[in-house]
């Protein structure tokens, strides 16, 4: 696919710039996955054609002080207010409308007040994500999902999902993408001890636990894992691991995209023991470097193809047998990190920022 082609074809015979609210937080130290799929979006946009505005509350990523891309800081208090003003601003997309007290103030203005602004919202993951959340948040994300007013789900099976729990079919399917720049495989891998790489949130739901449990199993074999604790189960287990000293066990801090993926290119294999995701974006940057990723199949995500480019399975056993294989067979591993590398081109965020642009282009049009 020719992005640039796909852009010019586009913009051609348009006229006006189409304003684009995107509804997160940019900070340079903020790696929350909608914050940097936002951010991958809103620098390939047409900036002749495109304005895109991001908040952020410390200090914007340095990629966006760019032309076509405007920044607005949040206070420390009264953000809700702040975040609220400028939705009533002219725009004519608000995307990753989202579960908050100010999407959903918005949301309940009438349609006159909010004018042609379209609010986008963008469904990354099923309906386990609300497992255990507030009275109020399920409230927020029942009328966010029937108020929305165009609702894009990053795969197959979360549209599926939503449209059984609320009755409501998601407009399309928007897969997230990978940088492909950034995320590209070394040279060679030639190490002697395989290294296993995890990439998430210390939460039980990411099954940092279970990463433990096949460092046992699997002695020969390096695990590292890099991830912040949020809760009281991250901070318990990063108080285990201090105290179990288990030698084939790390653990680092969340680091920016560039370090991430020299972590990945001096990984071997990546695991990712949740069973609640939508289309794990860490998934397609391990793939992007090489590295053939061990996922559960519970939400079957199109980043791993069964297989070859790595192993969709169902239960932990499955994990750990298909782990031990990789770990034994290079032959294997060198097949599924080549295929992993080319599957992931068509996911790479050019390609997926063409299709937003295209889907901003046709329903602006809409609106004339």
């Amino acid at each position: 696919m020719n992005s640039a082609l796909e852009r010019n074809s586009t913009s051609k015979g348009r006229t006006g710039v189409i304003r684009i609210l995107f509804n997160v937080c940019a900070d340079a130290d903020n790696y929350n996955a909608q914050s940097l799929n936002a951010r991958e979006i809103a620098l390939r946009l047409d900036a002749a054609h495109f304005e895109s505005t991001l908040f952020f509350e410390r200090s914007p990523d340095t990629r966006l002080l760019r032309a076509g891309i405007r920044t607005v800081k949040l206070p420390r208090r009264w953000k809700t207010i702040r975040i609220f003003r400028e939705m009533m601003r002219r725009y004519d997309f608000i995307v990753y409308i989202d579960l908050s007290p100010a999407s959903y103030i918005y949301l309940h203005l009438p349609r006159f007040l909010r004018r042609a602004t379209k609010s986008v919202l963008c469904i990354e993951g099923p309906r386990g994500n609300l497992d255990g959340v507030s009275p109020a948040v399920r409230k927020y994300a029942d009328y966010v999902v029937r108020h929305a007013d165009l609702r894009t789900a990053v795969t197959e099976f979360v549209a599926q999902d939503v449209c059984d729990l609320c009755g409501i079919k998601p407009d399309m399917i928007m897969p997230v993408g990978v940088d492909t720049r950034v995320f590209s495989p070394p040279v060679v891998r030639n190490r002697q001890v395989a290294t296993i790489l995890f990439v998430g949130h210390l939460i039980e739901r990411k099954g940092a636990r279970l990463v433990y449990e096949a460092a046992k199993r699997l002695p020969q074999a390096r695990f590292r894992l890099i991830g912040n604790a949020r809760d009281g189960f991250g901070r318990e287990f990063l108080n285990e691991h201090e105290k179990a000293r288990t030698s084939n066990v790390s653990i680092e801090k969340p680091v920016p995209q560039p370090q991430l993926a020299e972590a990945m290119r001096d990984s071997d294999i990546f695991i990712l023991p949740s069973r609640i995701e939508g289309m794990p974006k860490v998934t397609l940057e391990a793939a992007a470097t090489g590295l053939p990723c061990i996922v559960f199949s519970d939400y079957k995500t199109p980043s791993v193809a069964d297989g070859v480019t790595g192993f969709q399975v169902q239960t932990f056993e499955q994990m750990v047998d298909r782990l031990q294989l990789l770990i034994q067979d290079a032959d294997l591993r060198r097949r599924m990190s080549a295929a992993a590398t080319s599957y992931a081109q068509q996911f790479d965020w050019d390609h997926i920022a063409a299709q937003w642009e295209a889907t901003f282009d046709r329903e602006w049009r809409r609106n004339l």
